[in-house]
């Protein structure tokens, strides 16, 4: 759905104080189907030409020739978001080049997909330290190792490799005496020459998520028309609230929480966070529905579901690495590094983690989040998960996001056991009782004693005794071992 005739003031916006692009050039990464009458439906490789910009938008022209060749080209123009596209012929714009990869755990996950076939492959760039560093020294010349790396699948394995570049004239290598100027080079070559590698690159690796625009459309505000909804199915309901399947402008996926109660105080709170937190491990907030009841908030659709029925289905197998486990405790903590200065979340649980097509975790449900101030306590009409909170709360003390630190070591034991609640065989009253004297869950079954022991780091008594979120990050790391296969 494009339109090649565009004559209104919505052509060629230019985002104030920034230069203008026009006349770039870039590539499709993904398919995006058009959503609005101002969008270009796009297919994966397109090749555009940038006409202008708005903060999260691109409007860009493409050229295609026409069936008769001798009748010329075709031009249509229309809007796409920034995610969708990466500059021609950069390394981005390559379909083995995965952003968004920063650890090898994370390269692993995507690579071990089913749809995925011996010797599928793909290049991301190390951000554990983001630096280059001296590896050694051949032939008296020096070599930095350049922090990017690709990973090869190996049956029900990963191999990883680091890829090193020369100081002298900047060329990429796996083995010093076989060098190449740019990584397409590289990749060429050992698609058809195995060259050492434990098998020869077949196919990138798939990429079955698609970026998250941070709009429904370039010119959509945050309060929709009711009418551009539609409720296709229920998906869950809680006491307050219903979640649907459906669809805006008859054209996009997306979810919608539909309030049965209205309180308005909560609701404008929930809003609120939403509309300012902007991270890739957190649900995306679209659009609201205000000015009539029911009130509803428009987010991303996770059509996978939650981290805890995910868990579940895999409970009778027992077949979910202890790696992949730790994968996605790693990627909650990257999620609450962002938040924990900013809000508290107050109900973080597996039930609350949603997951995408290539096991992304994103944090979800903020209807009990609170911004992250001084004196914040929990008024007597929530409702909380009374098994993952902390004992200063029921204390009525000081609510922070050391709270949450503590909810996050109950979300690993849901995580280690497959999705079992906490504290089995206990109600409610005597699990409060039982904290509140300084007792702690048992080590579950099967857990290690190093996860157990960082558990027990969330759980102490004094909640500045509690690690930060990164620090969480860096223990849990710890408990992943990646080996690094180098070639000679």
């Amino acid at each position: 759905m494009g339109n090649s005739a565009i004559t209104c003031n919505r052509c060629c916006p230019t985002k104030k104080g920034q230069p203008s692009i026009n006349r770039k050039r870039v590539k499709s990464i993904h398919d995006y189907p058009s959503r609005t009458i101002w969008d270009l439906n796009l297919k994966k490789g397109d090749v555009l030409e940038v006409m202008g910009e708005t903060e999260y938008w691109l409007y860009v022209k493409r050229r295609t020739a026409k069936e008769d060749q001798s009748k010329g080209f075709v031009e249509e123009k229309g809007y796409v978001p920034k995610g969708f596209v990466k500059p021609l012929d950069s390394v981005e714009a390559e379909l083995w080049y995965f952003e968004n990869v920063k650890m090898r755990i994370e390269a692993r996950r995507c690579l071990l997909r089913p749809q995925n076939y011996e010797g599928a492959f793909l290049i991301w760039k190390c951000h554990e330290n983001n630096q280059y560093y001296l590896s050694e020294q051949l032939n008296n010349i020096f070599y930095k190792t350049v922090m990017i790396s690709f990973k090869v699948r190996n049956g029900p394995h990963a191999r990883h490799y680091r890829i090193k570049q020369r100081e002298t004239d900047k060329q990429f290598f796996l083995v010093h005496h076989t060098t190449f100027q740019t990584l397409r080079e590289l990749i060429q070559f050992y698609s058809e020459n195995e060259g050492g590698l434990c098998a020869k690159l077949y196919e990138p690796c798939v990429k079955l998520d698609q970026p998250t625009p941070l709009t429904l459309s370039f010119d959509t505000k945050w309060e929709v028309e009711r009418s551009s909804l539609t409720k296709l199915k229920k998906l869950g309901s809680g006491e307050f609230a219903e979640v649907w399947q459906g669809r805006w402008n008859h054209t996009t996926d997306v979810a919608i929480k539909e309030f049965k109660v209205v309180n308005y105080p909560y609701i404008k709170t929930e809003i609120d966070i939403m509309k300012e937190l902007h991270h890739e491990r957190l649900l995306r907030l679209y659009a609201v529905c205000t000015t009539s009841e029911p009130v509803c908030l428009v987010t991303e659709l996770m059509k996978n579901g939650s981290l805890k029925t995910f868990l579940i289905s895999h409970k009778e197998k027992q077949d979910i690495e202890f790696s992949l486990m730790m994968d996605f405790a790693v990627q909650i903590t990257e999620g609450m590094i962002y938040i924990e200065n900013k809000i508290v979340h107050r109900d973080l649980r597996a039930e609350n983690i949603l997951l995408t097509d290539m096991q992304n975790c994103k944090i979800a449900d903020f209807g009990l989040a609170q911004v992250n101030l001084p004196g914040n306590r929990i008024s007597s009409d929530a409702r909380v998960p009374v098994k993952w909170m902390a004992p200063e709360i029921f204390d009525n003390q000081e609510y922070t996001s050391k709270s949450d630190v503590w909810s996050f070591g109950i979300l690993l034991t849901e995580i280690v056991t497959y999705g079992d609640d906490p504290y089995p065989g206990q109600n409610k009253m005597t699990c409060v009782r039982a904290i509140q004297r300084g007792e702690r869950m048992q080590r579950p079954p099967g857990c290690p004693e190093a996860l157990y022991d960082i558990m027990l780091l969330c759980w102490r008594s004094n909640p500045k005794e509690r690690p930060t979120f990164t620090e969480l990050q860096e223990k849990l790391m710890a408990l992943i071992h990646e080996p690094v296969t180098e070639l000679e």
